[in-house]
């Protein structure tokens, strides 16, 4: 074992009762003996926390008094695994299943400057992939050649490097944190590892895609449920704005993403006379008012919508 690279398997946990236990009884089934859990608990009610300590006592389970959000509790992950000197962190949603070998692959496929991300399929469907992973146009804002939604095939099954991925399940060396920093936690979550990923990027790391490396993702179990509910469009909508105008190269760049933005936006109105489209509207409105008054972070839950 002590010849295996040393893994922190770092999961945010956030009232996952309902599927905890799949996730846990995945995790048994790894082929990997050199790994160890580390759980973020964002003060969840539900008992899926002590779930977690009974099925697992060896894990940690860091019990935070309030809802971190994924950036934050990611962070919190990492910071352990590096104090404890563990190689790599295997960030990973509680909300996937996996293929006993995924961890391996992934190991194999990662370098001291390479991260390594898996082929993800929903949960639901596994003919389908379940995963951004692929390209990011940072002048739009959009995310390109990811196969989200479409079938799993000849072209999701090929390696290759990618420019951004999802910390739905991602392996990162840890000692890049030192070089790369934290995720910003200003993002609460979703777009936080696009952000993250753009830095390492620019100081030299690659990304890889390693299809042989299987994994099973529920979508968004933790925000709603589904691929689009209102929390998430919340705060993907305030979230984008932030991180193109993050890394916006000059301010005619992030012009013409203001302007494509509200264009896309005023196109879009007519579906959301729809009854059942009317919470989206809300939820993107919201978002774009928040980012415009420099709310940030943690503001809206999902009860909340």
């Amino acid at each position: 074992m002590s010849e295996l690279p040393s893994i922190g398997i770092v999961t945010v946990n956030y009232n996952s009762a309902g599927f905890i236990g799949e996730f846990m009884d995945s995790l048994d089934r790894l082929d990997y003996p050199n790994a160890h859990l580390v759980v973020v608990d964002s003060a969840s009610r539900d008992g899926s926390a002590d779930e977690i300590a009974r099925r697992c006592p060896n894990a940690e389970v860091i019990r935070c008094t309030e809802n971190v959000g994924v950036a934050k509790g990611n962070n919190l992950g990492a910071q352990h695994c590096l104090e404890r000197g563990l190689q790599y962190v295997l960030f990973v949603n509680n909300d996937t299943t996996h293929e006993p070998d995924f961890l391996r692959r992934l190991v194999e496929a990662a370098e001291e400057r390479t991260m390594a991300v898996p082929r993800i399929l929903y949960a639901s469907d596994h003919r389908l992939i379940s995963t951004h992973a692929g390209d990011f146009d940072w002048t739009l804002g959009l995310f390109r050649n990811t196969h989200h939604g479409k079938p799993d095939g000849p072209a999701t099954r090929t390696r290759r490097e990618l420019h951004t991925a999802s910390f739905c399940c991602m392996l990162v060396p840890t000692a890049m944190f030192e070089e790369v920093g934290p995720l910003d936690e200003r993002f609460f979550m979703y777009y936080e590892e696009t952000d993250f990923l753009r830095r390492a990027l620019e100081r030299g790391y690659k990304l890889l895609y390693v299809p042989e490396a299987v994994i099973y993702h529920r979508e968004s179990a933790s925000s709603g449920g589904g691929w689009m509910t209102p929390f998430k469009q919340y705060y993907a909508t305030r979230n984008r704005i932030y991180l193109v105008r993050k890394h916006a190269r000059s301010p005619l760049r992030y012009a013409l993403f203001t302007l494509y933005f509200w264009a896309a936006r005023v196109s879009a109105l007519p579906r959301y006379f729809i009854p059942e489209q009317r919470a989206l509207l809300k939820a993107q409105l919201l978002g774009t008012l928040h980012y415009y008054q420099g709310r940030m972070g943690r503001t809206l839950e999902v009860q909340d919508f």
